[in-house]
């Protein structure tokens, strides 16, 4: 099984306009334009560095291992609040770096990737 892995990129808003754009100019000019795989992008690394938390990249590694079935259940296991743990997942599901998978009445949180690569525009 090929190891599969999310991309987040760390560029200004500038640099992903002007990559956008281009996209928009070659569909309009009826250019076949490539696929690419989602990613999810920062403006900078302060802000990656905001939303990825220790903490919150610590949750990753449980849901990885624990595969806990549900979100009450991964409150539990890493002893946090589970308030705190909603507003995490939250996060991370807007991130795409997890995903919510439904066991009875309660969602349980996937990875259904081995990593993540950050791309980091100079």
């Amino acid at each position: 099984m090929k190891a599969t892995f999310k991309t987040i990129t760390i560029k200004p808003h500038e640099q992903t306009m002007a990559e956008f754009s281009a996209i928009c100019d070659a569909v309009i000019c009826g250019e076949k334009v490539k696929p690419e795989e989602p990613q999810y992008s920062f403006t900078s690394f302060e802000a990656f560095r905001k939303a990825m938390t220790p903490q919150r990249f610590a949750l990753l590694k449980v849901i990885r291992e624990k595969k806990p079935e549900s979100i009450k259940e991964l409150a539990a296991i890493t002893n946090r609040d589970m308030k705190n743990i909603s507003e995490d997942v939250k996060l991370l599901l807007d991130m795409d770096l997890i995903e919510l998978e439904k066991h009875g009445k309660n969602k349980a949180p996937r990875l259904n990737y081995e990593g993540f690569r950050i791309e980091v525009a100079v």
